[in-house]
């Protein structure tokens, strides 16, 4: 009895350790980063934007305010938090904020420490987006 609990807790701190660790691991990616594989996939950011304070895609989660871009006249705001952990809590609030409000189609990406809102129901540009996001995780 005592060796099958020894064992149960010695697994459950291997498992901790290594689950820590791989959280360690993730990468921390910077707004230069994600411009940079966004505009390496041929993807127009244009900083030349007009939209409403009110505008809920544009607005600070958690004390983070995101850069705006114009892509293909539609918005894509890029936040960047300092890690996973508050980008979670980011797009929590996010809900939060619009639980009861009517939005427009939007596509949400979740990256490590990354949020990225396209406000668009433009599937092709959605899968542009993805693929070249995707690229900031892929080994090097």
């Amino acid at each position: 009895m005592i060796r099958k609990l020894l064992f149960m807790v010695l697994a459950i701190t291997v498992m901790a350790a290594c689950s820590q660790q791989k959280a360690e691991d993730m990468k921390h990616f910077t707004l230069e980063d994600v411009e940079t594989v966004l505009t390496n996939q041929g993807i127009e950011l244009d900083k030349e934007t007009d939209l409403p304070r009110e505008n809920v895609f544009i607005q600070e989660l958690n004390g983070i305010t995101p850069e705006v871009y114009n892509v293909k006249d539609h918005t894509l705001s890029v936040y960047i938090f300092s890690s996973a952990s508050d980008r979670e809590k980011g797009i929590h609030r996010f809900e939060e904020k619009t639980a009861r409000a009517e939005i427009v189609e939007h596509k949400a990406y979740e990256m490590n420490n990354i949020l990225v809102f396209y406000v668009s129901d433009d599937e092709d540009m959605q899968n542009r987006l993805l693929e070249a996001l995707e690229k900031l995780d892929a080994p090097i």
